[in-house]
């Protein structure tokens, strides 16, 4: 992962692979004429504010409480994946705005919540009266080790009959059934739990370096 701070705003008008490491609240907007994958590493509690026009993948992969309000501005189609693993209280806030008709959101929060952990998550899609064809997607997951726990709290707020909008949510403890299955396969505890637990988040496409900060706060996890 690029040892980027950015400034407090970023514009892309390029297709393309971008990698950040914030530590502050950010302004980014996105304009490109193809679709941008954008990889965010957030070290601190921070307001992330997204105005997108054009076809984009966000990964935020953070410890720390954020709020991401993230405005879709055309005929376009968002997917944000928000991955939050920690031992610490934080509350993460997704918003997203459907200001265009016809677009598309896939809003995925994924969380791990150990030892003294809690995780609040809040997935808020807005879909307001005129925004006719717009099609608004949630899926919200969190497993709790040992004493963390978490909450998941979907909404959809929904003004527009000529809209389609699902939501999904699913907390609870992780079960060493799966651990021990694949222990048996050969596989060693580290590397069993690190796949468990990439799989419960559905990930894949990502680069090394940011697959690397994953392993990472997946290895703290392991010390449990």
């Amino acid at each position: 992962m690029n040892n980027i701070i950015v400034d407090s705003s970023v514009n892309y008008n390029k297709g393309g692979v971008y990698k950040l490491t914030i530590d502050k609240d950010i302004d980014i907007k996105i304009e490109s004429d193809s679709l941008v994958k954008l990889y965010l590493n957030t070290l601190k509690n921070v307001n992330i504010n997204i105005n997108a026009e054009s076809n984009v993948k966000i990964y935020n992969l953070t410890s720390k409480g954020v709020v991401v309000n993230l405005k879709i501005l055309d005929e376009i189609e968002v997917n944000l994946y928000n991955m939050s693993i920690t031992d610490k209280k934080i509350v993460n806030m997704l918003n997203i705005y459907h200001k265009a008709k016809n677009s598309v959101s896939h809003l995925y929060c994924y969380g791990v919540s150990y030892n003294e952990g809690n995780i609040k998550i809040a997935a808020n899609s807005y879909i307001n009266k005129g925004m006719t064809g717009v099609n608004c997607n949630q899926v919200s997951r969190t497993i709790n080790i040992n004493n963390g726990t978490s909450v998941i709290e979907p909404n959809l707020y929904v003004d527009e009959f000529d809209s389609v909008a699902n939501h999904s949510a699913y907390t609870g403890p992780f079960d060493d059934k799966y651990l021990f299955y694949l222990e048996t396969k050969g596989i060693s505890r580290d590397k069993a739990f690190n796949l468990l637990l990439k799989g419960f988040m559905k990930l894949d496409d990502l680069p090394k370096d940011f697959e690397k900060l994953l392993d990472k706060k997946i290895k703290n996890v392991i010390g449990r």
